[in-house]
Formats: C-alpha cells, structure tokens, sequence
C-alpha cells in the first residue's frame, strides 16, 4: 500500500497449530482494522472502511483470495497485505479451509476450498470472493462459519445453511448427503422467528428466538404509550396521518416478513390447476430465493408423513397468532385503517391455508384408517373345506379387526363438511360390512341346524349405537378440559357453551347417521327401535346441559345465564332455574352434596 502502515493489534496465545508466548505488536495495514482472522500462516483482516486485506502463505486452500496472477496460477504468498476484490463488508468469517464476508447490502461472499460444498458455490476451489447467487434475493444479516460448515441468517429470521453435514451439524430436517453445496432453509426453524445465531465452544448451534408477540408488547408508538384522546382535548390530524403512516410502514415490513415464512409452508398452499400457469409465474418471481415453496400437489398430500402436516398446522398458528397481536396493538389507533384492512386479509389468508391443512389431516386419518384393512390377515386365508364352524372363525377374526377399524374412525374429529360427510359414510359402509358379517354367520348356523336369528345382526348395530351414547362421559370431558388447562378468559359461560358443543357434536353424529334410512336402518327391525335410539339421543342431549350446569353449580362457579347452552326444553329450563334460585351463594357445597358428582346418565 502506497500510505504507511500504522499499528494495527496485539498478538498472542495459540491458533492452529501455532504459538505466541509474549504479545508482539503488529504494523501491516494503512488505516485501522475492524476484524482480523487467522490461518495457519496467513492473515485476513477487515478496515473500518468495509475493504478486506490478506498477507502471508497459503498454498492449499486458496484463502488468501488474491485470484490467480498473470500466468493464471493462483496466488498463494505476498508479504505486504493485498486488497481483495471485496467493498463495504461489514463481517469476515473463516472456517477450517474456507473465509465468508458479509456486506451491508446483505450479500454473502465465500473464498478458499469448496470441496465440502462449504463454499455454496459448488465443489470446487475458489481463489477469489464469489457470491452465493442462491442468497441474492434474500437481506443477509449475520453470517456463521463451523468449521466446513456455513450459516446465513436473513433480516426475515430465515437461516441458510451448507457445507460439511456431519452429525446433521447443519439441522436440516432430512439427511441425504454427507454436504450440501448451495444454501438450503432450516425447515426446523420455522416456528420461530431467529433473530441471532451464537456457536458454543466450536462445535454447538445455537438460534436465539424472538417471541411473536415480542414486538407488540410494549404498545404504543415505538414502544411509547399512546396518549389517549378525551372530549376536551382536539387531536392533532397531522400527528394522526403520520403516526397512521408509520403504523402502515410497520405493517406492511411484519406481513412481508410473515408472507415470506408462509411462502416456505409448502402443505396448504392452493393447489395449481392446468389455467393458472400464468398466476404460477407471477408467484414464483415474488417468491425470495432459496426457499422451499413449490406448490403443492394432491400426491404430496396423499404421501407426505402426517408428523409434517401437523407441524405445517403448528406454523400456521404461530403466524395467525401473531398477526392477531399486531390487529389487536393497532384496534384503537387512529389513522390505523389500512393497517388493520391489510392485517385482516393476511389473516384470512393464513386461516385458509390451515383449515386446508386441517381437512388433509383429517382425510389422511380416515384415508389411513381404511387401509389397514389390508392388514387384516383373515382376509388372505384361502379354506376350501366345508366345515362352517371354520367359516364361522374366519368370520369372527375379520369382524374384530374391522370393529377396532370403526372404534378408530369413530375418534377421528373432521374440521369441515366434507371430512365429516366422508367419516360418516365410511362409519356407515363398516356397520353395513359388520351386520353381513354377522348376517353370514347367522346363515352358516341355520346350514349348521343351528339356532339362529336374521333380525339379530341388525339389532347388535342398533346396541353398538346405543352403547357410543352411553360410554360418553361429560365428566371426562370436563376433566379433560381442567387437565389441558383449556383458558375460557374467565367465563363460565364461555367455558359451558364449549362442553355442551363438545359433547353434542358425538351425538349428532349418530343421529346424522340414523337420518340416512336406506343405508342405516333395516327392514326386519321394528321402527321403534330406531325411534327409541334417536329419542335416547335427543334427551342426552337435554341431559348434557342439565348436568353440565350441575356440575358447575358444584364446583361453586357463577353462572349468570341458566339457558346457555340448553336446549328448547322448557320445562327443563325451569326446572334449573328453581334449584339455581335455590343455590344462594354460601350453599353450593349442600347442592354438591346432595346432588354429588355428575355420572353419564338419564335423569329418571
């Protein structure tokens, strides 16, 4: 360098393999170093002025990143620091055999020795910066280097990684190669928003997390708090329509940032028809680089593993969550209306998407469900013999096998018309494969001389439905809330409505069910039967929220409207209004004890 050097640091203690017992003082570069690096017999140091320079000896890895000389063989050796091709870097990283620089524009530059794919510009050795072209759409604002292991933070809290993969170093969530030579998205990561990368003793990752409602939580402008406007006081309209713009700067910034992580979400996204080519083009450009979010096909929500639908659910939660934190900040702000507009629609769109996942789950639940008749092994026996007590036992394996297959249906909780209708009619077509079943082994017995009874088959369906009515515990349910921790803000009539929603729902399907005749009912079987379940259903379901109500009574809860969640039922409304007007607060305990805990029966 033509200016002359000044004093630049200290040097001392052990790195690679070397060792500076006393601190000496270097005097290399014209102007003061922000950062400096070392190799094994080479230095690469960063200026305040954002410019690299490198000095010293590396014939292997070509970290001192001089480009190749005029023979074009590689420089590998200069004893007075050497600018390299590199402007307005504000971080240098180096790695085992390989150096990173970060500018302030966000753009990621790699030198040195590629054949770990460390570099993310391939294998292959670099002699010179190169850009990571897969990170170019993406603001860079951190960068990490373990050993041949490369990480990229983004301002969106998005992390790239590449490089060496041993023991899963780079926490992808699936492993198929030992490394991976361009940068690739921490599906892992997505739940959370990464705001800082940290390495503990070379060798652990750490990802420091900022909560959703993070932002939010001091209120406010700039975390300020907003000075309410009272009747005497006139606002001021040009403090409104710039804090209203400033709002909308913010907004707009977060829904870019949580479009962007919803883009990654590849489960919910619409699926691409043969006419929409051109709207898949117009997506894909305002797609930011290196992310995983090709559109999803039926196939793929046909084989991808339930585990990641839900973890898609999960995600799309965490994004509803924190936009309905940010709807809420800026609910009474003036000047907020097109901040709120904008919150609601990305709302909207993300509740979509999940409800999308949610109907997958659903149908890969029922779907799975039925294949596992392929599982049942008494279907593949192959008797040729005349012996029906032998039929009669390969009747009775698959009958078994099929009614846990309908016990598993049974627990599946559709979230939308379809699934509800598609559990259903498979509900249906395996109570009418368990009643051929049964009607078989009743014509095996009759070919047997043996007593037998055609109306019976009919009638164990009829006691199976019953039996669903009867094993459903509102206690349970309660419990099961107490237990979970469920938060209803305090309201006992919120916290009513959910349990007597809940426990309706199980019997409406079974009169949903008995409401299609020509599947569900039989013509040997006296309507009065049918007639006496459906009656049971519909006064269970009166039951349900005279018991509830006992139960809160007991429990000592205040109940403000004795007709929340109650049927039409007159005379049993009133009936509860006159014990609730005979619980007068201090009596509680004596309704409990004489009443005693809710059990899952009918009143007589």
């Amino acid at each position: 360098m033509s200016a002359a050097a000044q004093p630049n640091f200290y040097l001392w203690g052990s790195w690679k393999s070397r060792t500076i017992t006393q601190p000496f003082l270097t005097k290399k570069v014209a102007e003061p170093l922000k950062k400096v690096v070392l190799g094994e017999t080479f230095v690469i140091g960063l200026t305040e002025g954002g410019s690299v320079v490198s000095w010293g000896k590396d014939t292997k890895n070509g970290c001192l990143g001089l480009g190749v000389d005029d023979t074009g063989q590689p420089i590998t050796s200069k004893d007075a620091p050497q600018p390299l091709k590199l402007s307005e870097v504000i971080d240098i990283q180096m790695g085992t055999e390989h150096v990173v620089a970060l500018t302030q524009h966000g753009e990621v530059y790699t030198w040195g020795n590629g054949d770990k794919g460390q570099l993310g510009t391939g294998n292959e050795k670099a002699y010179e910066p190169k850009k990571v072209k897969e990170l170019e759409r993406q603001q860079i604002q951190q960068i990490v280097v373990v050993k041949n292991s490369t990480f990229a933070l983004a301002s969106n809290g998005t992390v790239f990684a590449w490089g060496h993969n041993k023991d899963n170093i780079l926490g992808l969530e699936s492993v198929k190669n030992n490394f991976e030579e361009i940068p690739v998205k921490l599906t892992l990561l997505s739940e959370m928003r990464v705001r800082k990368l940290e390495i503990f003793e070379g060798r652990t990752m750490i990802a420091h997390v900022k909560a959703p409602d993070s932002e939010a939580a001091g209120g406010g402008i700039f975390g300020m708090p907003v000075e309410p406007i009272t009747m005497d006081k006139e606002p001021d309209e040009e403090v409104e329509i710039f804090r209203g713009i400033d709002e909308m700067r913010k907004a707009m910034e977060k829904t870019q940032e949580w479009w962007n992580h919803l883009l990654n979400i590849k489960h919910g996204q619409p699926y691409d028809l043969p006419h929409d080519v051109n709207m898949t083009l117009v997506n894909s450009s305002s797609q930011p680089a290196g992310s995983n979010s090709a559109q999803g096909t039926v196939q793929d929500d046909l084989t991808v593993k339930v585990d990641q639908l839900h973890r898609a659910e999960r995600h799309l939660d965490a994004l509803v969550h924190a936009a309905v934190k940010e709807l809420q900040r800026t609910q009474r702000m003036p000047g907020t209306r097109n901040v709120r507009f904008i919150l609601c629609m990305f709302i909207d769109e993300v509740r979509l998407r999940r409800e999308k996942v949610q109907r997958t789950i659903s149908a890969r639940m029922l779907v799975d469900a039925k294949k596992k008749s392929h599982e049942i092994s008494a279907y593949s026996v192959v008797d040729f013999s005349e012996n029906a007590n032998e039929e009669i036992r390969k009747i009775i394996a698959v009958t078994k096998e099929l009614q846990q297959m309908l016990d598993t249906v049974k627990t599946i909780q559709p979230v939308d018309v379809m699934s509800n209708e598609l559990k259903i009619t498979l509900i249906e077509c395996l109570e009418c494969k368990l009643q051929l079943h049964d009607t078989r082994v009743e014509l095996l017995k009759a070919a047997d001389a043996k007593p037998c009874d055609p109306m019976l088959p009919a009638l164990r369906i009829i006691k199976d439905r019953w039996d669903s009515l009867k094993h459903f515990s509102l206690y349970a349910l309660y419990l099961e809330c107490e237990q979970k921790k469920l938060d209803f803000g305090g309201n006992d009539d919120e916290h009513l409505a959910y349990l007597v929603k809940a426990s309706n729902a199980q019997i409406d399907q079974i009169l949903q069910i008995d409401k299609d005749r020509i599947i569900s009912h039989d013509t040997l079987v006296p309507g009065l039967c049918y007639d006496l379940l459906r009656e049971n259903a519909e006064l269970r379901k009166m039951t349900n929220s005279y018991q509830l109500h006992v139960l809160m009574l007991y429990q000592g809860k205040n109940i403000s409207d004795a007709s929340v969640g109650m049927t039409q039922d007159r005379d049993l409304q009133e009936t509860l209004g006159a014990l609730q007007d005979q619980a007068l607060p201090g009596e509680h305990t004596g309704v409990g004890a004489r009443v005693g805990p809710p059990v899952d029966t009918i009143p007589t």
